[in-house]
């Protein structure tokens, strides 16, 4: 790609991780908590960009990367997760612009 998109708004937050890992979509699992986005409709409440020691930098808003199902295209929508933990757009969940979609990784590139 010719163009780049990182560091458009990022805005970072940490939170005590529950199961979660570098690259996960995350979603808010108790007070000061997060973890992996694990059922259908599950709302992202962003990317977790590292965990260590018990705690998880999640970024909430900006351009990320995000894994996502099949068929997500360039575009507005609403976006939730599915049981596999990947973005998928839908009639509800969270509002975000894809910017780019690489299939073959199964990853796109999400405004949040």
């Amino acid at each position: 790609m010719k163009v780049a998109f990182d560091g458009i708004g990022e805005n970072m937050v940490t939170f005590e991780a529950n199961g979660v890992k570098a690259g996960d979509l995350v979603k808010v699992s108790a007070q000061g908590t997060v973890a992996p986005c694990a059922a259908s409709g599950d709302v992202p409440l962003g990317l977790a960009r590292g965990v260590r020691e018990g705690l998880c930098g999640v970024q909430t808003q900006g351009y990320m990367r995000a894994p996502c199902a099949s068929g997500v295209t360039v575009g507005f929508g609403l976006f939730a997760c599915g049981a596999d933990g990947k973005l998928a757009k839908g009639t509800s969940g969270r509002p975000g612009f894809v910017l780019d979609v690489d299939s073959a990784a199964g990853v796109c590139g999400i405004l949040f």
